[in-house]
């Protein structure tokens, strides 16, 4: 890993572009620089020195931005916040439902961001940086950040949603242990994905609620928008939860109706051959006195008697619609 995967600091000149920086200028002497947007690598060696100055040796609020597996949360630390939040993680190899986290630490003038893993969506903004339509204030960085997550959360739900209807059309003809393996797997994605999703919602209700003056007006009506579709997305995975229950239930209950039936069928034939067996059986002790041993027409009366048996024994199991 390079110093350039764990350091990188980026001037925003409050147009939407951004410079990249080398780590040892000072971005906020430079002119035009409105922002400072510093993103760090949790393995970056100097990250608990950096974030203990910008916290103001706060060890709590250090703590928060170098854990391990955090869950998405927003508390107001003097005049700046503290956010966490999560990411679909498309690194390749990767299940889409390990969320990546970002920490974010946002003030008036600087936003810190760190993070483990890729995360696309932090990609999505340098990329907007260096084509001039990136954000332009730290409150921005938020909005812009927040929504980008959310519509990577939606497309993920939306292709688990599809998923679920393949797999319910595929009941009726599809092979039983592969179905029920893919509403598992299905099922496990779901609630995985809700564990991150559903408090990042609050965390982004904490964000809109807290009185920051580097958040305008504008950024609340943007993150009312964010927070009611990371509702809806809830709301989908909620349904999507309830759907592959139902889908399980009903798959388990096709299973045990057709082990029901196929242990009636073997019951009813066991029941029919039960009264011939026994016959057979009693005519082939080796004792005297069995009718009809030297008869030549022996054979073939104890045959046609085993037939009107067996005819008969048919017969009263449909009277009694048991076939």
């Amino acid at each position: 890993m390079t110093d350039t995967d764990l350091y990188a600091l980026y001037a925003l000149d409050g147009s939407g572009k951004g410079e990249r920086l080398q780590p040892a200028e000072n971005g906020a002497s430079r002119p035009g620089t409105s922002a400072l947007w510093c993103k760090l690598n949790r393995e970056y060696q100097g990250l608990a020195d950096s974030l203990s100055k910008i916290t103001d040796s706060d060890e709590v609020m250090v703590e928060a931005l170098t854990a391990e597996d955090p869950r998405p949360r927003c508390v107001a630390h003097g005049g700046g916040a503290l956010v966490i939040l999560r990411g679909i993680n498309l690194n390749p190899g990767s299940d889409p439902e390990d969320m990546v986290s970002v920490r974010i630490w946002v003030d008036a003038g600087r936003v810190f961001t760190v993070q483990g893993r890729k995360l696309v969506a932090i990609d999505d903004l340098i990329h907007m940086l260096d084509q001039g339509t990136g954000p332009k204030t730290p409150g921005d960085f938020i909005v812009m950040l927040a929504d980008g997550l959310t519509d990577y959360m939606q497309t993920t739900i939306e292709e688990i949603d599809e998923a679920l209807d393949t797999l319910e059309d595929e009941q009726d003809g599809g092979e039983i242990a592969t179905l029920r393996s893919r509403i598992a797997q299905l099922h496990r994605r779901v609630v995985t994905l809700r564990r991150f999703i559903a408090p990042q919602r609050d965390a982004l209700g904490t964000l809109i609620r807290e009185p920051f003056a580097w958040k305008s007006k504008a950024h609340e009506r943007r993150l009312k928008e964010i927070v009611d579709r990371v509702m809806r997305l809830v709301e989908q995975l909620d349904e999507i939860h309830a759907r592959a229950v139902i889908a399980r239930e009903s798959l388990a209950g096709f299973i045990a109706e057709r082990l029901n039936r196929t242990m009636a069928l073997l019951s009813i034939v066991a029941s029919v051959f039960l009264p011939l067996t026994f016959i057979t059986g009693l005519l082939g002790i080796n004792v005297s006195g069995i009718p009809f041993a030297d008869s030549d027409w022996a054979f073939a009366i104890v045959v046609g008697g085993l037939v009107v048996v067996g005819v008969f024994e048919v017969l009263l199991f449909r009277r009694f619609r048991l076939l």
